[in-house]
């Protein structure tokens, strides 16, 4: 027997899930698993001011049938920035996880919340078993793994705080200590404008293997993307398609528009050249274009670059092509042991290390519950980068065997093996109404389970 209201068990509570909940809501017997408030998630959770959203608020709406959704919320807030003179808005994190909540707060009452988190799903009949951390147990046809960003190692505080967003990693320190931030890319950003909000006026080293700081979005009028387009079927490798962007690069800069708009244009054909790639491209690019990429694809607020310039011309910020090769308790705090590229070492006296390298950083998520049981029943696997889980394109789970687990959906950015760009807001609220589309169109034949999410 079939039924058109599949009963839905989402895990995790951060913007993935809370879109999909939303656009769920009436249409399937949905309960979210989230023992943290429902919406901001760990990229929304943050209280600091200062730390802005790297895409425009214009294309933060989680629904891509209503673009001006979140701006018009915007502008009815008191306490939001002042609209810029010209160009894009970039808003304050704190304020789009506000947004998140209220939207949460609305829906809530045709959503279950079971503030918990999952300790295991498995195989039970034609469904699953959803167990909380509780002991509690729910049966369900479909479950949808929406876990985002973890730290890349539990650290060993106080010397080395591996997860920086762990209100502990900046807490204890002296106001002129000096520091050593591991990773130099957007959450160094948010490290940094974090500990200065605080009062921290010490020097901080920071390290990655290349020494890029980010690059930043235009200030004032924002270009519309450039023109990019590929043949039907076309996938060029890496090295073709970085010479493509170099060539399109130079014909906008001849039409006197910058090289953000050619990465802008380029973005909607990213997963379409990612799929197209076999293994050894994929590697190849991750060896030897992943930062570069990063660096153009991944821009700052220009509020937030400026902040960062005063920091280099005032010496605040030392950035170095390095890599951390040991670290050891010293009589001041830290020493820690910088590889720098290109030969030769320095010890730096620190009074801690802060690790920056953000979610890509590490492989935290293979031991998160419930994903970690579930790998090592074969429900999961890891997809063969090391990214996250082994999935479709359209993100069905594949087993350790490769066959999809009909009833398993994984979105945001577990799935950047399968899809590559998938960590941002407008990627991820397309993969969201894709797989809200398919659960309402009841596209799979799910069984009947019991009406509603019931505890066992």
């Amino acid at each position: 027997m079939t039924r058109n209201l599949p009963v839905v068990a989402i895990i995790g509570g951060g913007f993935a899930g809370t879109a999909l909940a939303l656009q769920l809501a009436g249409k399937a017997g949905v309960t979210l698993f989230e023992p943290a408030p429902v919406g901001p998630g760990l990229a929304y959770g943050t209280a600091e001011p200062a730390h802005l959203l790297n895409v425009p608020a214009a294309g933060m709406s989680p629904f891509p049938d209503k673009p001006a959704h979140f701006t018009d919320w915007l502008a009815a807030q008191p306490d939001a920035p002042p609209l810029p003179a010209a160009g894009p808005r970039f808003a304050p994190r704190y304020l789009y996880g506000r947004y998140l909540q209220e939207l949460w707060a609305a829906a809530a009452p045709a959503i279950r919340h079971v503030p918990r988190g999952v300790a295991s799903v498995e195989r039970a009949g034609a469904g699953f078993r959803v167990t909380d951390t509780s002991g509690e147990a729910f049966a369900v046809d479909r479950v949808v793994l929406a876990v985002g960003g973890f730290a890349a190692t539990p650290g060993a505080p106080p010397h080395l705080a591996g997860d920086p967003w762990d209100p502990a990693a900046l807490e204890g320190l002296a106001p002129e200590a000096p520091l050593l931030l591991v990773g130099l890319g957007l959450t160094m950003v948010d490290v940094l404008l974090a500990l200065r909000e605080r009062g921290h006026v010490g020097p901080v080293t920071a390290i990655s293997r290349h020494g890029w700081l980010p690059l930043s979005h235009l200030m004032g009028v924002f270009p519309p993307p450039w023109p990019m387009a590929l043949a039907e079927g076309e996938a060029p490798g890496v090295l073709a398609a970085f010479r493509w962007l170099r060539v399109e690069v130079a014909r906008a800069a001849a039409a006197g528009q910058p090289w953000q708009a050619v990465i802008d244009g380029v973005r909607p054909l990213v997963q379409r050249i990612w799929r197209g790639w076999d293994s050894v491209q994929r590697r190849r690019f991750l060896r030897h274009a992943r930062s570069a990429w990063n660096l153009h694809r991944h821009r700052l607020a220009p509020e937030a670059a400026g902040r960062i310039g005063a920091e280099l011309a005032t010496g605040g910020l030392r950035p170095v092509a390095a890599r951390l090769a040991d670290w050891r308790v010293g009589a001041q705090g830290v020493e820690a042991v910088l590889d720098r590229r290109g030969g030769g070492q320095e010890v730096l006296s620190v009074a801690r290390i802060i690790l920056c390298t953000g979610p890509e950083g590490g492989a935290a998520w293979r031991e998160a519950a419930p994903v970690a049981g579930m790998l090592a029943a074969g429900l999961l696997a890891p997809d063969a980068l090391g990214l996250g889980l082994s999935v479709s394109p359209e993100g069905v789970a594949l087993d350790a065997a490769g066959q999809q687990v009909a009833g398993i959906d994984v979105l945001g950015p577990l799935t950047r093996g399968a899809l590559w760009e998938i960590t941002a807001v407008p990627d991820i609220r397309l993969q969201v109404a894709g797989l809200a589309d398919r659960i309402d169109r009841g596209k799979y034949e799910i069984p009947a389970c019991g009406v509603g999410l019931a505890p066992i």
